[in-house]
């Protein structure tokens, strides 16, 4: 049996007057980079919560893992945002 080991991270990007067509950009370009940057092995999941600078609004949620070949992976769900 796997146990999955997950981590939770937060990433503050954009403001509430961005457009929201911006808010997205921004999140995947923050998610390119740090898909780069994480060191996570099989099984391992980390969650991202990517919020607004100015004032707490959850843009999107991240869920970064490796796929069967070993390379990180992110899917960016935009359907708990609080815009």
């Amino acid at each position: 049996m796997t146990t999955l080991n997950e981590q939770e991270l937060t990433i503050h990007c954009g403001k509430t007057t961005n457009s929201f067509e911006e808010l997205r950009s921004l999140c995947e370009q923050h998610s390119n980079e740090l898909k780069l940057q994480l060191n996570i092995s099989a099984h391992e999941k980390v969650i991202v919560r990517f919020w607004t600078e100015d004032f707490p609004e959850l843009i999107c949620i991240g869920t970064f893992e490796k796929n069967d070949l070993g390379k990180t992976t992110f899917t960016l769900d935009f359907s708990e945002s609080t815009l």
